[in-house]
């Protein structure tokens, strides 16, 4: 899976680099903009997470500290 999985990745980034223009400063405005908005879901989600993360673990029945009373 992990090769099939690699193999996705390297045609993508192919197709990504095939669409050359002969001048190098004509640039895909539209895709662009896309690609921000994605690799800014992106960074939100994984800050949301990352701050969310310690309080949606479950707690193991070792941890409760009120049962050893």
């Amino acid at each position: 899976m992990g090769q099939f999985l690699g193999l996705i990745v390297l045609a993508v980034i192919c197709a990504f680099f095939t669409e050359a223009e002969a001048n190098p400063f004509v640039y895909n405005y539209e895709r662009l903009r896309i690609g921000g908005l994605v690799f800014t879901c992106l960074l939100v989600a994984g800050g949301i997470i990352v701050i969310l993360w310690n309080r949606c673990k479950g707690k193991k029945k070792g941890d409760d500290d009120s049962s050893q009373i």
